[in-house]
């Protein structure tokens, strides 16, 4: 019985980390996109930096369900992901 518990809780761990990669992993890209684009070394006009930083925005949204799935336990995940748009928030701020 117990072992039909665990295996029937794997699937809303795994819901729990996407769900939470596609909604924090959002910010947290567009915060990261801008920060490397405007700034980082990137931050010089360049003709194409705004169509640089949309599109790595893309990607890096995309890959933060990948890394959410890193996270041990939900509450890891959850509390990862929102120091990492903490600290992203922060550093958007300061360099604005």
């Amino acid at each position: 019985m117990t072992r039909a518990r665990t295996h029937a809780a794997a699937p809303r761990h795994l819901l729990f980390k996407g769900l939470t990669g596609l909604l924090l992993g959002f910010p947290l890209a567009l915060w990261l996109s801008w920060l490397l684009m405007y700034g980082g070394a990137l931050a010089g006009p360049m003709p194409v930096r705004d169509q640089l930083a949309m599109w790595l925005a893309v990607g890096l949204w995309g890959a933060a369900p990948c890394v959410a799935f890193l996270a041990r336990s939900r509450r890891q995940c959850i509390v990862l992901f929102l120091l990492a748009n903490l600290a992203a928030l922060l550093a958007w701020k300061l360099l604005q």
